[in-house]
């Protein structure tokens, strides 16, 4: 039996035992290239954590990341808290919630 690995069509071979002579095939995949977009480093995008330690019901945040990011804010109990995310700039944000509580806000 044989098998064109010059195609580019041929996927990774599976070798099936038979009885008779055993041959080995390699196929070989090579990448030219790789394309990622929006990636900062090989360490990961860059995140940064907001302790609000005096319950407040407006936060304004300085995290300096130089873009929009996504936003979780927890309670001092670590229970998730939802409310308004106003982006100032690239670099801070007013989160607006219905009462004034500590507690954190990730940002990534």
């Amino acid at each position: 039996m044989e098998i064109d690995v010059t195609s580019p069509s041929v996927a990774p071979a599976v070798v099936v035992s038979q009885p008779g002579p055993v041959s080995t095939v390699v196929v070989e995949t090579k990448v030219s290239s790789i394309d990622v977009k929006g990636y900062v480093s090989a360490k990961g995008d860059a995140h940064y954590t907001h302790t609000q330690s005096t319950p407040e019901a407006v936060w304004t945040v300085t995290h300096n990341l130089n873009k929009k990011p996504s936003v979780v804010v927890v309670d001092s109990a670590d229970t998730v808290v939802m409310g308004e995310i106003e982006y100032l700039t690239t670099n801070s944000v007013r989160l607006t919630f219905v009462g004034a509580f500590s507690g954190k806000a990730y940002f990534n």
